[in-house]
């Protein structure tokens, strides 16, 4: 067995000091990366479940019900969305709600849910108040073009009206 010089000794265990470190430091730079792309990705809005789907599709019979309700009610809710607004992109949208005889309904309870299609994570809950006979407006804030989805309900007289719809809009951002 050939026995090494001190030197030589010494010049081993630095080798292997240093080449066990790279290592442990690629394994704890692969562990950042990781964490930092896991936590960029959950703070990311466009990787949302819609809030409240899980609970509308366990009720899914409750839902279709109020469909079904909504229809034979007649009553006919329009949204429209200004295609300008301010500076931050706030927007006015006004909502037109009629009977089946195509008569205003006036004093409704009138509340939406809206959301860009690809963030579903910033859900905008919005009451809308009346502004004229069967006309309920507020604003909203548009940061993204592109298809929004707008859910909710109206109530008068105790009868309850489900609105949805998907309407294109374009950002103020050339502004």
């Amino acid at each position: 067995m050939k026995i090494l010089s001190p030197e030589i000794q010494r010049r081993e265990r630095i080798a292997i000091c240093l080449w066990t470190s790279l290592i442990l430091m690629f394994f704890v730079l692969q562990a950042i990366l990781w964490t930092v792309a896991i936590s960029v990705t959950a703070r990311d809005a466009s990787h949302a479940v819609v809030a409240g789907y899980d609970e509308q599709a366990l009720h899914w019979d409750e839902v279709k019900k109020l469909r079904k309700d909504s229809v034979a009610l007649g009553w006919d809710a329009e949204i429209q969305v200004d295609t300008s607004g301010d500076i931050r992109g706030n927007r006015v949208i006004t909502l037109s709600l009629k009977d089946r005889n195509q008569t205003p309904l006036e004093n409704a309870r009138v509340e939406l849910n809206a959301f860009h299609r690809g963030r579903a994570a910033e859900k905008q809950n919005l009451t809308l108040a009346q502004v004229g006979p069967g006309v309920y407006s507020t604003t909203l804030l548009v940061r993204n073009s592109g298809q929004w989805q707008f859910t909710g309900t109206a109530v008068s007289n105790d009868r309850q009206f489900l609105i949805e719809q998907r309407i294109s809009l374009d950002s103020n951002r050339n502004l």
